[in-house]
């Protein structure tokens, strides 16, 4: 088989920040000005509408299983008509939309109708109507956004464990919004035709689009804040430094949620701003749900692709197994993006091999780092990079503020995608900035390079993950998992760490099954004594032995490790929609093997 040529180069803006020393501090920016954007979401729409209204905007996977397409010229008309649907039901403007839903085309046309019209779209995951602590979550988020409107997808209310309420909320019903497909302008009287160019000429960069609720990994969840600036800036920062943007439409295919900041504000955006097609991928990072990726990923070959660690983690045995799906992957794609958590060193250079195999080029990596409040991004690499772990430099007009604390950097954050504040929370809003108005973000970065500012940062975790152990020994838990990452290999696909108030660390680990099984023979319903279950022990055994080897002091090594025979589950809340681990959640319903670890 032919190797797969290698994309054209992919146009990235030359690294180039300003760093000002003050008392205290640093002032980290960008020295590109930030260039004119839309004042709404809709601009986009209305110009690929009549620019290109033929090209694919949205696909998904029909019940025969081929793809059905919407195109822009459609995606304009039917949204259009779903805003005149919200209208006849008397919405206003800031009125809320809880949209409990699958990505789907449809999820995508309620979220840009209501949008365009002043009603803020409250999108949450529809895995919360598995369960009753789901349900309650679901009641918790009713009561903060008082939505007047509810749309629950079918295939959501199908897998619900109770109802789901909504107070005085008035329902949209899936055959409203296809018998609103159907509609045309010319079927609709006048004075309606008016009143929805009055209600979209009043939508400006301070109307509330979305309210998202945060996944509450390190806390209560919230309800932040999404105006029009923040969603049309954001596209305008990418583009300037990822300038490919502007020299052909991307092509992706994800399954990152669209109740989530990355999904529904960076990939669904950074599609309709560029004109580019979004196949939704039915997928995800999962022994089961990886197959369907790749068969998507093959058929697609994307331009653009981003997946969270555990996705690449699963992805990888899949491209070393099959030369064709690799070719077809890597074929030309522009860029390859990971963020949410850390990705191992191996997974990197594995993904990275089977490029080189694939199209004699190195995998284009690279990454970024962001929080809901700030619309997914604030800072991103466009540049090379040679390991995992960068997050690279500010957006066009972010100015971020780097304060000493605990041979790190906190870092805080400035611009026009980062939020106004919380829903209904003026403490949670007034507590989150400071006296200059930078955003507190929590977390933690050191620079990749101390001489040279334009190599950017490196993300070193959250401060609220850190702890002490017993000793009063500080541990800063991402570093220890990217060097123990760097050790175990795509064997080890996450890992929780355990030692507050402890005397030592501890682990709990749940491995790649596929890798495992290929490598050892080993599946979960073998004994330990079993031959091929005390080769994988005895492997990792001396995979904990190699990386306490190194490490100098008790605050990085481990005492014990565990190897979890069932993986955090999504429906018991111990991954969030995106994939991370729920550190509250986790440490709740793992709590007897932690005890058993320090028994």
């Amino acid at each position: 088989m032919s190797r797969a040529a290698a994309p054209a180069r992919t146009r990235l803006a030359r690294p180039a920040t300003t760093l000002v020393r003050r008392a205290g501090d640093l002032l980290y920016s960008c020295d590109d000005p930030l260039r004119s954007f839309p004042a709404s979401l809709l601009a986009h729409l209305t110009h690929w509408a009549a620019a290109t209204p033929s090209s694919v905007f949205l696909a998904e996977r029909a019940a025969d299983g081929d793809w059905a397409t919407l195109t822009y010229g459609e995606a304009r008309q039917w949204v259009d008509a779903v805003a005149r649907h919200l209208l006849r039901l008397q919405c206003t403007h800031g009125d809320r939309l809880l949209l409990i839903s699958e990505n789907s085309i449809a999820h995508g046309v309620l979220s840009l109708a209501a949008m365009s019209v002043g009603v803020a779209v409250v999108p949450l995951s529809p895995t919360y109507l598995g369960s009753a602590t789901g349900l309650e979550r679901v009641g918790d988020v009713v009561r903060i956004a008082r939505p007047a409107f509810l749309y629950v997808s079918p295939l959501s209310l199908s897998a619900a464990a109770g109802p789901v309420r909504a107070e005085d909320a008035r329902e949209i019903l899936t055959p409203d919004l296809q018998a609103c497909r159907a509609e045309t302008e010319a079927d609709t009287p006048l004075a309606l035709t008016a009143a929805l160019e009055d209600r979209r000429r009043a939508v400006d960069g301070n109307t509330v689009a979305k309210i998202l609720f945060t996944s509450g990994t390190t806390g209560t969840p919230k309800g932040v804040i999404n105006t029009q600036r923040m969603l049309c800036a954001q596209q305008q920062q990418m583009a300037q430094l990822w300038q490919f943007l502007n020299d052909h439409p991307p092509v992706l295919c994800e399954w990152l949620p669209w109740s989530h900041t990355s999904g529904g504000n960076n990939s669904f955006n950074m599609t309709l701003r560029n004109g580019g097609t979004l196949y939704i991928d039915d997928g995800r990072p999962s022994l089961e749900g990886i197959a369907a990726t790749a068969r998507n990923l093959a058929e697609v070959r994307p331009t653009w692709y981003t997946n969270v660690p555990l996705g690449y983690s699963a992805l990888l045995p899949l491209l070393q197994q099959d030369r064709a799906l690799a070719e077809r992957f890597f074929s030309r794609l522009d860029l390859l993006v990971y963020g949410g958590a850390v990705l191992s060193a191996e997974v990197w250079t594995g993904i990275d091999e089977m490029a080189r195999v694939a199209t004699g080029a190195p995998a284009p990596w690279a990454s970024g780092w962001g929080l809901t409040e700030t619309t997914s991004t604030t800072t991103i690499t466009h540049f090379p990079v040679a390991a995992a772990g960068h997050i690279g430099t500010p957006l066009p007009g972010m100015r971020c503020r780097l304060t000493e604390r605990d041979g790190l950097y906190a870092i805080a954050v400035q611009g026009p995608n980062v939020t106004p504040g919380y829903l209904g929370d003026d403490a949670a809003t007034a507590a989150a900035f400071d006296g200059e108005g930078f955003f507190i973000t929590g977390d933690a970065v050191s620079f990749a390079d101390a001489a040279n500012p334009d190599r950017g940062l490196r993300f070193e975790g959250r401060f609220a993950e850190q702890f002490k152990l017993a000793t009063g020994t500080w541990v800063i838990p991402n570093r220890i998992k990217r060097a123990l990452f760097a050790i175990t290999g795509p064997l080890v696909r996450d890992v929780v760490l355990e030692g507050p108030d402890r005397p030592h660390l501890a682990a709990l680990v749940w491995l790649n099954d596929e890798i495992a099984l290929r490598d050892f023979g080993w599946t979960h319903d073998l004994a330990w004594d079993d031959a091929r279950a005390a080769l994988l022990h005895t492997h990792l055994a001396n995979l904990l032995g190699r990386y306490n080897g190194q490490c100098l002091g008790s605050s990085e090594r481990l005492a014990r490790w565990c190897v979890l025979a069932d993986p955090p589950s999504a429906a018991e809340g111990e991954l969030t929609d995106k994939g991370t681990i729920h550190l509250k959640r986790f440490r709740a319903l793992r709590r007897q093997h932690i005890e058993t670890l320090y028994s």
